[in-house]
């Protein structure tokens, strides 16, 4: 055998074992190689119909849930704003808009804003022109949407998920460093590059509060506006800001491994975190292009005083698959996937024991 064809084995062998490896660590952290044991302590019942309810922001003063919905798997379909009364769920509705003429709405994620004055503002990610994505503001008068003004902006390139913090002013989340439909979004994840990052508007521009985040996702504030919550997918994490009243200004306290793909995240009446997570990365991504497919569904709670940690509910995939939100009330669980037709509503048993 002569020196170069030993050469070419050796690398080809080196070549092997490094993809092996490579394959190995992505299954490892995607959760493919994860045992999970479906359980919930509760009953759940589905409102159908309502097609990809990616996020749900809960008015706990009036007993209503705003659910952003968009048919992803057929993009050129008109996505809604649905509102449900949580004594009657069957009766969700798409809401009016006026003012707000747009040939395609493909709504993501939402924030609810309730000012001193009781006037509500439903901040609202808007994907219809994927060349420019924006943030819409609407005033909700009479069960109406009512279009108040849309920001774009050069740093607000991907927009996930947004918190309002303010009447104006808001928090967002770029998920990706590429634009949308980029060959290298594939490759940002699989590498897990910290090339997601977070971006505060003020109300008159828009200013970089966080970077280095490995594909950020949900966003959402403590109820005094003093914490920040951040979710970040490729992470697995959510991370926790001190944040400066009057400048926006973010630092990070503390970030807590979760080893599950961290999704949107809701603060109940009580300031606790309710945590959407997708445990199995590369099955959720087979379910996107495949509802046949089913994705699990995890939602996880996080009391942010102690750090305690409890999985609330697991499932393979049925009835709801790929849950992307966990929306808490009183004893109710809301969740939406990003791509089922339903929400299910759930009515919460007592508490688990044991931590996570």
């Amino acid at each position: 055998m002569g020196r170069l064809t030993q050469l070419i084995i050796t690398a080809v062998i080196v070549l092997a074992v490094g993809v092996s490896y490579f394959w190995w660590t992505t299954l490892k952290w995607t959760g493919e190689m994860t045992s999970l044991r479906p359980h919930f302590n509760g009953q759940c019942q589905s409102v159908e119909g309502i097609v990809g309810a990616e996020d749900i922001v809960i008015d706990r003063e009036q007993a209503l849930a705003y659910i952003s919905s968009h048919d992803r798997r057929n993009p050129e379909t008109h996505g809604a704003i649905w509102v449900m009364a949580l004594g009657d769920p069957q009766s969700a509705h798409k809401m009016k808009i006026t003012g707000y003429d747009a040939d395609l709405f493909a709504p993501h994620g939402i924030d609810l804003w309730i000012g001193k004055d009781g006037v509500r503002r439903l901040f609202v990610i808007e994907h219809g022109d994927w060349s420019q994505s924006r943030i819409i503001i609407f005033r909700i008068e009479n069960g109406v949407l009512v279009f108040d003004h849309a920001v774009t902006d050069p740093l607000i390139q991907r927009p996930n998920d947004v918190a309002a913090a303010g009447e104006n002013a808001f928090y967002t989340s770029n998920d990706l460093g590429v634009p949308y439909g980029d060959k290298r979004e594939l490759l940002e994840v699989l590498l897990r590059q910290q090339k997601g990052n977070l971006v505060y508007f003020d109300g008159q521009k828009a200013q970089m509060a966080a970077d280095h985040i490995g594909y950020a996702n949900g966003v959402a504030l403590s109820h005094d506006g003093s914490k920040l919550y951040l979710g970040a997918i490729i992470d697995q994490s959510v991370r926790f800001y001190d944040r400066d009243l009057k400048t926006g200004a973010l630092t990070l306290r503390d970030k807590i491994n979760l080893h599950t793909g961290v999704d949107n995240i809701d603060v109940d009446e009580d300031g606790v975190l309710w945590v959407a997570g997708h445990p199995k990365l590369l099955t959720f991504s087979k379910h996107a292009k495949d509802g046949a497919k089913r994705s699990p569904s995890q939602i996880i709670k996080i009391d942010p005083r102690d750090k305690t940690i409890r999985e609330i509910y697991l499932s393979l995939g049925d009835p709801l698959s790929g849950a992307s939100v966990g929306a808490h009330a009183g004893h109710m669980l809301l969740m939406g996937g990003v791509f089922d037709p339903r929400v299910l509503v759930c009515r919460l048993g007592s508490e688990p024991a044991s931590s996570e």
